[in-house]
């Protein structure tokens, strides 16, 4: 199978655009890789996921990393691995960027099921977090979730 750059089912989960180039579907529920394009300063509160490996290929721009407890910055052709259980976090630089990510499964089930509710409205955190940490994202910290701050 082969998939151009934009082919693939597309979610926006807050500003961020994410192409699936493998769905769970595709791999048996064993991972998901989303091509993800955010926009500047975006990226999750800082989480761990109990059930798998994370990995992300830098494809553009800058992108600033807490991966337990070091920050790391990784720019274009870097290729970060985050090990299963380890606290992280991740901040897309001052003009966005693009990255490929592959997840443990549960995680691509919660950005598509969030990324629906965010089409009808706004998501409380505490509904988003408990629904993240039912689906293998557990959520440590609320500070600077999907925003700048």
């Amino acid at each position: 199978m082969k998939l151009s750059p934009d082919e693939g089912a597309t979610i926006v989960f807050y500003n961020t655009t994410m192409v699936f180039k493998a769905t769970l579907a595709q791999t048996h529920d064993q991972y998901a890789t989303i091509l993800m394009t955010h926009p500047p300063l975006a990226g999750p509160a800082l989480h761990q996921h109990p059930d798998g490996v994370e990995t992300f290929y830098i494809v553009e721009g800058n992108y600033d990393f807490v991966l337990g407890g070091d920050n790391i910055p990784a720019e274009k052709g870097d290729f970060i691995l985050i090990p299963k259980g380890v606290p992280h976090q991740y901040k897309s630089g001052p003009q966005g960027g693009k990255v490929l990510v592959t997840t443990p499964p549960g995680v691509a089930t919660y950005f598509t099921h969030i990324a629906d509710l965010l089409k009808k409205g706004k998501v409380t955190q505490e509904y988003e977090f408990a629904f993240a940490a039912a689906h293998g994202q557990t959520f440590l910290d609320k500070k600077g979730h999907w925003t700048a701050e």
